[in-house]
């Protein structure tokens, strides 16, 4: 079984996860990069991230952020979590970087599950999962269980399962193992 998900396009030509300071190598569900009121604010981040200026690169950001935000989806939050990440590239800006795609994550996973999108649930799992917080992966995956099983679908149900398996393959030992 594979993710099904509607198309991408990517807005800035880079991936969302390869080049979004990604810890796995490459996304497991493909990248997550959509076109929306946000594509100019991100393309005008990433030009900045080229002239090496942070300052304009957080003030482009902030501003898809905005635009994401007040979109009433989850997809465009998630391409703003990813270009967070890129913002990493900047000394000093890294952890800055990190705690906003996960606080940005959070609000995507917030409105995919109230939008009931079982998707939206599943990408912000994996997004979680690159940036190392495997516990909320589990709680992200209970959700998506807790959606699949109301569909009644156990295709999905099986679909689920199937991702939860493969992102506790990419959880550390220690962490599976309850070690600390």
């Amino acid at each position: 079984m594979s993710f099904e998900q509607p198309e991408k396009r990517t807005a800035s030509g880079h991936g969302g996860w390869q080049n979004g300071g990604a810890v796995m190598g490459r996304p497991m569900f493909g990248k997550i990069e959509t076109l929306g009121p946000w594509t100019a604010h991100i393309q005008a981040m990433d030009q900045a991230l080229v002239s090496n200026d942070p300052g304009e690169s957080v003030r482009a950001w902030r501003q898809a952020y905005s635009s994401a935000l007040s979109h009433p989806g989850w997809l465009g939050l998630l391409t703003v979590a990813n270009a967070s990440l890129r913002l990493g590239a900047f000394p000093g800006l890294a952890r800055d970087a990190a705690a906003r795609a996960r606080e940005t994550y959070w609000i995507a996973f917030f409105r995919a599950r109230q939008q009931r999108s079982l998707n939206g649930v599943l990408h912000a799992a994996e997004a979680f999962g690159v940036l190392g917080d495997h516990s909320t992966v589990e709680q992200c995956m209970r959700v998506a269980e807790g959606l699949a099983s109301r569909t009644g679908d156990a295709e999905e149900l099986d679909r689920v399962r199937l991702i939860a398996a493969r992102l506790a393959d990419h959880a550390p030992q220690v962490e599976r193992s309850g070690a600390v």
